[in-house]
């Protein structure tokens, strides 16, 4: 389930790259990208919470031997996991909603903060997934 997940944020990333730099490079300006781009975004979204929920609920995490050097490298990359959606989150609200101009449709403005929202969760729980696994290579064993 986690490697689902780990695939699904590549693929988030992938498609929503191009948007990133549109946004930076073009502040306030409505993006228009093509249907197929939000497509692969809904699905990398839907991959990464079908899997996060379903590992959640019915996977425990195995019970496998401390090992500090992974528990630190997960945990590394759990932090680094979000950096891409802290990023985006940062250049929407402080670089491009100030800029907004009267004409933007607000229809187009909550469907894409929608997504924006769906997309950080996906990352968020992503992370989660990774401390979870940190979490129990840093356990010892209980005598």
């Amino acid at each position: 389930m986690l490697l689902l997940q780990i695939a699904g944020a590549g693929c988030l990333i992938w498609a929503t790259l191009p948007i990133f730099q549109d946004l930076a490079d073009n502040p306030g300006e409505q993006i228009s990208r093509q249907g197929s781009d939000y497509f692969m975004i809904c699905v990398s979204i839907l991959t990464m919470q079908s899997a996060y929920w379903y590992g959640y609920i019915r996977v425990p995490v195995p019970f496998v031997r401390p090992n500090v050097f992974l528990n630190h490298l997960i945990a590394f990359l759990a932090r680094l996991s979000f950096i891409f959606g802290a990023a985006l989150f940062s250049v929407v609200f402080f670089r491009h909603l100030p800029v907004l101009t009267v004409n933007f449709s607000i229809g187009w403005l909550v469907s894409q903060g929608v997504l924006l929202a769906c997309a950080l969760f996906a990352l968020f729980c992503l992370a989660l997934e990774l401390e979870r696994l940190a979490s129990a290579l840093a356990r010892k064993p209980s005598p």
